[in-house]
């Protein structure tokens, strides 16, 4: 028997630290409801919180849903008015009110000042639409305590008062207790005439709630019924926006793709030259001026495009045309030799009618500072956009292209990115493939082009019987910086490698050995893709490098929700 009175004394000991140490961690001590039906067919609701803090906080807060779901799913607004917060002695309490989507909030404290231990509220408010109307009674089916509080409550019980006094046995009450969804009884019921009480029966943990169900007579107080939220998609206009969503989405996914390959196969594609393509062309095309179109021009009209090569081609031109030098120059860094470029002026071009504009603005830029200019020294970012919109200009003026090709794959490429965007990858890549060649060249672009790809066949073209062509060292001259803009510079000048050539005038190199035609033609090329390249993407303005074309429950009915402390 005392081994029996010591093992109950221990588990006793071990037992109570713990329920006293629950007791001393925060929570609601008591929560009292009081719900008054009114013959309006409204409710006022009274809720006395007893709070627990255990550490400094600022106060409550108490989130109200305004919202009801009934068995179909449907939801229902309720109306809380009347909002009002005070303590055990009716002294008001400091609150704010913030609706958070289908929630209302209570913000109970003083954001300068920390309370702890136990605090009295008594938060009153009014609801409209809390009643359900059923063919043979009427209903209120309340959450008075909410499975949505962050703390437990140790003791909770609900009064329900009715509007009038009403005969026993035509009274239905029930209650729940427990998590959402529960439908377990921990809970009792007694009712008078006029009032309905409820008690929990245990303790609510965390996420535990009461529920209190009580049907009464009909005709005891006006139908005042929530609104029913509809969907706005389940509206008539939202009907409608949905139909054009679904239209559009069928027009961007399926139909857009489909007609921006048709775009391209009705007006994209160049249409077919009167004269195909030579294998020796000597000459570059004309406009209808009759006036030799440049290697950028020319360029550009075989690619669509006003790239690097092509503005560098003119440089090259221009030198050959005598308007400047280009000057090798050889500088050791650590033991290694390193090739730059100078250019140095050699005739004005300012009102020579035989400059095009774009060169002008070139010639300018060059030599803003001096007659004599070191190429990695130049910044040519935005001289070689502008330049790059006069070429296509040029050539939209002499009627090679309808519209500037550059505007047209641009338009394309938004498209593209509009379509990666909404996830409409197939639009993506066919805006993008069929974009880049959408540009088109009207009928006498289409024939300048075959007469520029032929040109090109010429330059690339190792017949023997051509031979006696590139016994001309004026031809070699000339057509350089064609062959440069094609990218064909080492191609055409391996035909004159055997040929006793002269270094031209407009170029020095750095060496005084004989001059060979290849060696010649690579450093143009290396020129090109190195140092002028360079000078055009070293000092964009954005400050990147320019890439040149790239049944009941708990919980159920209206109430509820939850709270904390903050």
């Amino acid at each position: 028997m005392k081994k029996v009175l010591i093992f109950i004394l221990a588990l006793f000991c071990l037992v109570f630290p713990l329920a006293s140490h629950a007791q001393d961690s925060e929570h609601i001590e008591k929560y009292d409801t009081s719900v008054a039906i009114r013959k309006d067919g409204t409710i006022h609701v009274a809720e006395r919180i007893e709070y627990f803090f255990d550490s400094p906080r600022h106060g409550i807060f108490r989130d109200i849903p305004t919202i009801k779901t009934n068995a179909d799913g449907k939801k229902y607004r309720m109306t809380i008015s009347g909002e009002s917060v005070t303590d055990e002695t009716n002294g008001p309490y400091t609150f704010t009110v913030t609706q958070n989507g289908d929630t209302e909030e209570l913000k109970i404290g003083d954001a300068d000042r920390t309370i702890t231990g136990t605090h009295h509220y008594v938060i009153t408010y009014d609801v409209a639409g809390a009643l359900t109307y059923f063919p043979g009674h009427d209903e209120l089916y309340w959450n008075a305590v909410g499975t949505q509080w962050t703390v437990p409550v140790s003791e909770a019980s609900v009064i329900v008062r009715l509007p009038q006094a009403v005969a026993q046995k035509d009274l239905n009450v029930t209650c729940f207790v427990g998590v959402e969804g529960a439908t377990g009884k921990d809970c009792t019921a007694s009712h008078t005439d006029s009032s309905v009480t409820v008690t929990a029966t245990l303790a609510l943990t965390t996420g535990e709630g009461v529920t209190v169900v009580v049907g009464f007579p009909k005709g005891m107080v006006a139908v005042l019924e929530p609104k029913e939220v509809v969907p706005f998609f389940a509206t008539l206009a939202g009907k409608i926006t949905l139909l054009f969503i679904i239209i559009v989405a069928i027009f961007w996914y399926i139909a857009a793709p489909v007609l921006v390959i048709r775009k391209w196969w009705v007006s994209g594609r160049d249409p077919k030259p009167a004269m195909g393509e030579a294998a020796a062309w000597f000459s570059p095309p004309k406009n209808q001026k009759l006036r030799d179109l440049t290697p950028a021009e020319t360029g550009t009209l075989v690619d669509e495009s006003a790239d690097l090569r092509d503005i560098y081609a003119t440089l090259v031109d221009l030198a050959r045309r005598g308007y400047m030098k280009i000057i090798e120059t050889k500088k050791t860094v650590f033991f290694s030799k390193t090739t730059g470029y100078d250019f140095q002026k050699q005739k004005d071009w300012k009102n020579d009618p035989g400059v095009q504009p774009f060169e002008k603005e070139l010639l300018d830029a060059i030599f803003e500072d001096g007659d004599r200019v070191s190429l990695k020294d130049l910044d040519l970012h935005d001289t070689f956009e502008k330049v790059k919109t006069e070429v296509y200009t040029s050539l939209v003026t002499d009627g090679f292209f309808p519209e500037n090709p550059q505007s047209v794959r641009t338009k394309y490429y938004v498209l593209a990115f509009f379509a990666l965007f909404t996830g409409n990858l197939i639009l993506f890549l066919v805006a993008l493939l069929f974009g880049k060649n959408m540009p088109r060249k009207t009928q006498a672009g289409a024939e300048a082009a075959a007469v520029a790809r032929s040109l090109k066949n010429f330059l690339v073209s190792q017949n023997r019987e051509l031979a006696f062509q590139a016994k001309n060292q004026m031809m070699f001259e000339k057509l350089l910086p064609f062959a440069v803009a094609f990218g064909v510079e080492e191609i055409w000048a391996a035909r004159f490698k055997n040929l006793a050539l002269k270094q031209p005038k407009w170029y020095v190199a750095s060496g005084n050995g004989p001059f060979n035609a290849v060696f010649f033609a690579q450093s143009i090329g290396r020129s090109a893709s190195v140092s002028f390249a360079s000078s055009v993407m070293s000092k964009s303005s954005s400050g990147f490098s320019s890439g040149f074309s790239g049944g009941g429950f708990s919980g159920g009915g209206g109430g509820g929700g939850g709270g904390g402390s903050w």
